[in-house]
């Protein structure tokens, strides 16, 4: 009886650690060995707002489940992450043969780049130290970067001292020789630009009626790829 147990406890652990290794191919999963260690190695991810806490942690409202995530050179795609903005984590969601949604943290250990909803993060060296999760806009030597958090807050106005997280912030700034300046408006934006570039680079903002500010992605990506198209 005692072998007996034993076999079984064996068959239930096997079982487990398979459940453990179950996805959709093409996301870094095999039917046959498991999840791709290189994705799936980091943390779970545990962080779980107070019951009635209004809005978020994520920037984005839903998990993406075509985004693309990049770690040592091999790509990933059709995997439902999300980003943590008040943690600044990337975070996976999978499916496990129960049936049951996991989450875990995609280490930064070997992160290269992380693709959601058509935007693109890297994690790189920050402008005051240490690194930190960017937008990327723009493919030359010259970039316009996002930096993006929110904060968990607490309203005492009803003297329920409910929970809520801020509205994103962004942060912006021009990447230029591995310098990140902070844009505040078109005028400082100019002048973080070589003085030969400045005239043409004012007068692109003036027919285009670009307020750096305001103006989304799309316009961005095409007053960067000008920038970098400039002599000097």
């Amino acid at each position: 009886m005692k072998f007996l147990s034993k076999y079984i406890l064996l068959i239930m652990v096997t079982l487990g650690s398979c459940a453990m290794y179950a996805q959709d191919p093409g996301n870094g999963h095999d039917p046959v060995y498991g999840f791709d260690p290189l994705l799936y190695n980091g943390r779970v991810y545990y962080f779980y707002p107070h019951p009635g806490t209004k809005g978020s942690q994520y920037l984005f409202e839903q998990f993406d489940t075509l985004a693309s995530v990049s770690v040592r050179g091999v790509v990933y795609s059709q995997s439902a992450i999300n980003y943590d903005i008040l943690n600044q984590q990337f975070v996976l969601k999978f499916k496990n043969t129960l049936g049951s949604w996991s989450l875990i943290e995609i280490s930064d250990a070997w992160l290269d780049w992380v693709t959601i909803y058509g935007c693109r993060f890297e994690r790189m060296e920050g402008a005051t130290g240490g690194k930190r999760i960017y937008q990327v806009l723009g493919s030359g030597k010259e970039k316009i970067l996002y930096y993006y958090f929110n904060e968990l807050l607490i309203d005492n106005q009803l003297g329920a001292q409910a929970r809520y997280f801020s509205a994103p912030h962004k942060e912006m700034y021009f990447q230029v020789n591995n310098q990140l300046i902070p844009i505040h408006n078109n005028r400082n934006f100019i002048h973080a630009v070589n003085p030969s570039r400045q005239p043409m680079l004012k007068t692109y903002l003036r027919q285009n009626k670009i307020r750096i500010r305001k103006a989304n992605d799309l316009i961005i990506n095409g007053l960067i790829n000008y920038c970098n198209s400039l002599p000097g």
